[in-house]
């Protein structure tokens, strides 16, 4: 045995019980329900699970018990050079000082897969156990940022963009307005330098959500309205998603007419929408009915 596989004690440990990675994962998930601990969705525990083995990243501590279960073996065997009852130095000036400078294409794509499944993700397992992973990505994309120039700038800034936005929506879901609002708020800075229209209306319309939702819905009416400003340079479900913003707001505010008005405007938008449109896609008639809906519940007319 040479010494590069002397180095991964885990993949040794799996190949001593003869098991393949699937294998190894089917008993790992099915010992993390066993012991209470959340495991990652499957795409992203069969990437981590390559990443450990190959020693390209440490285990966290919240996963080493369940490795030293399904091996039979202690912290050393299993070469976890954190002690049990440590906490692992995971503050941003740690993390900053071993992330990669430049970023390549490669990375790029390995952060959009990430990204694309945590979303997928968020309607099946929520937003509770995402968003720690999500945030663990982001002094990485920060990093990138700060280093992309010449042609991996648009690239990266668009990433960034959508990690921010995503991450600010978790927090939405799980009621931490404030962090919401910082994310949110970060997306639209990145997405500023691009001078995308879409993306910035997009954005805007999401900042509006959380302010409304917080309880300032007069805020969140001009933040919805400043995302229909460029309006002709909008595909009908960005035009469609802002006006139901606009139309949840004047509910909150008590403005029926206007109200009633912006639900017209959005549902007709919808209707001539395309479902593939990147962004807004999800905006559909049904999604604008479903939040009027609950606009008529404030406005004191549930029936």
């Amino acid at each position: 045995m040479d010494h590069d596989e002397l180095a991964r004690p885990l993949r040794q440990a799996r190949l001593r019980r003869g098991w393949s990675q699937r294998q190894a994962m089917s008993r790992f998930e099915a010992l993390g329900q066993k012991m209470k601990i959340v495991v990652p969705a499957p795409d992203s525990l069969r990437t981590l699970f390559s990443m450990y083995e190959n020693s390209r990243r440490a285990v966290p501590e919240a996963y080493q018990p369940i490795f030293r279960e399904l091996y039979r073996a202690s912290n050393s065997d299993l070469g976890f050079s954190q002690p049990a009852d440590r906490t692992p130095d995971l503050s941003v000036p740690a993390l900053l000082a071993d992330l990669p400078g430049a970023p390549v294409p490669e990375l790029l794509g390995y952060l959009s897969e990430v990204l694309d499944v945590h979303i997928r993700a968020d309607s099946q397992a929520g937003p509770r156990f995402l968003l720690a992973g999500v945030n663990s990505y982001l002094p990485l994309v920060e990093r990138l940022c700060q280093e992309a120039r010449g042609e991996m700038r648009e690239p990266v800034l668009t990433m960034a963009v959508r990690f921010t936005e995503f991450c600010g929506w978790l927090c939405q879901d799980l009621g931490q307005a404030e962090a919401a609002a910082s994310w949110t708020s970060r997306a639209l800075e990145y997405g500023e330098e691009l001078g995308d229209p879409r993306l910035r209306a997009y954005v805007l319309m999401r900042r509006s959500n959380i302010a409304t939702e917080s309880g300032s819905p007069g805020h969140g009416l001009g933040l919805a309205s400043a995302a229909l400003r460029a309006s002709h340079s909008l595909t009908p479900r960005i035009r469609a998603v802002a006006l139901r913003q606009v139309a949840n707001a004047h509910a909150l505010l008590g403005e029926q007419g206007d109200f009633e008005r912006a639900v017209g405007e959005a549902l007709e938008q919808a209707e001539s929408g395309d479902q593939s449109d990147p962004l807004a896609g999800y905006c559909t008639t049904a999604y604008v009915e479903m939040e009027a809906a609950a606009s008529w519940v404030h406005l004191g007319q549930p029936g």
